[in-house]
């Protein structure tokens, strides 16, 4: 025999109640099976599903917009069919960089997406630039603007049927 209170124990505890081995055993099958053992009215150990609360789903909903904003379904572009993406540090890198070249008089520069080199004309490296931020900044925008609906949505049904793969802008594509 087993006994429980808020727990399974081997000898009687003061409030406990006496359980079956064979119910103890399908407590255990139902708890590796992903069920919750809860307790009845009357104190008892019953199988139950885990209901998560309304803010436990928001911010899975939340990680999963991150996950989402972070991945290449958002996070790249194009060079004659070389996909890459330059974080904004590197982009910012690039930017200052390609100046300095602008600066000295070079009508070419240098720009590595992966393990690819193209050769660009400074004012075609500039202007690819130039966009690429004005894509990760409408990027940004998107998902702050997802961020806040979810944030604002009243139920759990809501919150898990909202698509927040929506309205992000079509990915650029450049030739070198």
């Amino acid at each position: 025999m087993k006994y429980w209170k808020n727990g399974f124990y081997d000898e009687p505890i003061d409030g406990s109640v006496e359980i079956t081995e064979e119910h103890y055993q399908e407590l255990l099958v139902g708890q590796s099976a992903g069920l919750l053992i809860a307790e009845s009215q009357k104190g008892y150990p019953i199988l139950a599903i885990y209901e998560p609360s309304i803010e436990e789903i928001r911010a899975q909903k939340l990680n999963e917009l991150s996950l989402y904003d972070s991945s290449d379904m958002v996070n790249q572009f194009c060079i004659d069919n070389t996909r890459g993406w330059w974080d904004k540090a590197t982009r910012v890198g690039l930017m200052n960089s390609i100046a300095i070249e602008k600066g000295t008089g070079r009508s070419e520069t240098n720009i590595w997406l992966g393990d690819t080199l193209f050769v660009l004309p400074v004012e075609k490296a500039v202007d690819m630039l130039q966009q690429l931020e004005l894509y990760a900044l409408a990027c940004f925008d998107t998902t702050q603007r997802h961020t806040k609906t979810i944030q604002q949505l009243a139920t759990k049904d809501e919150i898990e049927t909202y698509d927040f793969r929506t309205s992000y802008p079509g990915k650029l594509s450049f030739s070198g």
